[in-house]
């Protein structure tokens, strides 16, 4: 039987469109990365009432033991004075207005996805106000364009621990562990740079030898947690400047200091007749700042994406 030629009778989807439901899924929230720095710093709490600054008093003078001559006096009292140091908390916030029209044509449930939404960028802020504090450390292992290098993390663990420079004058604190974070970009140059597929060519160029060991461990799991006694950590949060470098840091948890205050993070609501819609506003107040520069080395390096 002959069909009829499009457009003399032929029923098609195109004539029932106004009559076809769309459908729409599940709508899929943004995924956040990770935030990791309130672990490995320094974290004290002002209470109702206490105002806006923290002060860290710290006796930064040395006492030195003197010889004596017998049967003399010492006459030369030493002393103890404290030097401070004043860390300020600020606001920071997020501001959304829902309409009732919105909330209620939306087959989601947008309140609950707007205060996610809201509580992860403050998330998000409060770590790249802590990440950022890299940068104000004095010493630097690298330098822009240059290639990010293993070695620096046993450079820096042992002259941390050493405390034999003229700008660090105290060992690292005794059971703080020091930490590494470095961008993802960064951890890529170590891992590669410790577990090279092809370099176990047998000396006489033929065939290879098994990989064993650490370099088998990364090259089946890509992942290095420990390197030279420094725990490893990375951060996609890590900025990369205009000439793709990034700093990361190696530290320990006396390096920075995180000022927290009751208002870790208050959401609230309110209603808004003439706009028709509700007015949701989250804060936080806390301070970040850098309490020791000496128990820590920024590494400024090459954070091109790479290729190979």
């Amino acid at each position: 039987m002959a069909l009829p030629l499009a457009g003399t009778g032929m029923q098609t989807s195109a004539q029932l469109a106004n009559v076809i439901p769309v459908i729409l899924s599940r709508a899929r929230d943004a995924i956040e990365k990770p935030t990791i720095m309130s672990e490995f710093v320094q974290k004290v709490t002002l209470k109702d009432g206490d105002g806006t600054t923290y002060n860290w008093p710290k006796f930064a003078t040395v006492l030195q033991a003197q010889s004596l001559t017998e049967g003399e006096p010492i006459n030369n009292p030493q002393r103890l004075i404290p030097t401070p140091q004043q860390f300020t908390t600020s606001e920071v916030g997020v501001h959304m207005v829902l309409t009732d029209k919105a909330v209620r044509v939306t087959p989601e449930p947008m309140m609950a996805r707007a205060g996610r939404f809201m509580g992860n960028a403050m998330k998000r802020r409060r770590e790249t106000d802590m990440l950022g504090l890299f940068a104000g450390l004095s010493r630097d292992l690298g330098s822009a364009g240059s290639a990010w290098a293993p070695g620096w993390l046993s450079a820096a663990h042992v002259r941390l621990q050493a405390a034999a420079e003229a700008n660090q004058v105290e060992p690292t604190p005794e059971g703080q562990r020091h930490i590494a974070v470095i961008h993802p970009f960064h951890y890529h140059d170590l891992l590669t740079s410790a577990a090279t597929l092809g370099s176990n060519i047998n000396d006489d160029g033929v065939g290879y030898f098994p990989i064993e060991g650490l370099t088998r461990e990364i090259i089946q799991n890509y992942q290095i947690k420990q390197l030279y006694d420094v725990a490893i950590a990375t951060s996609p949060l890590i900025s990369i400047d205009g000439s793709d470098d990034a700093i990361g840091a190696i530290f320990c948890k006396d390096t920075f200091l995180l000022v927290e205050t009751s208002v870790s993070m208050r959401m609230e609501k309110e209603r808004d007749i003439n706009l028709r819609g509700t007015a949701m506003v989250i804060t936080s107040e806390y301070g970040t700042g850098e309490l020791e520069d000496q128990f820590g080395f920024k590494m400024t390096a090459d954070a091109t994406a790479p290729a190979a």
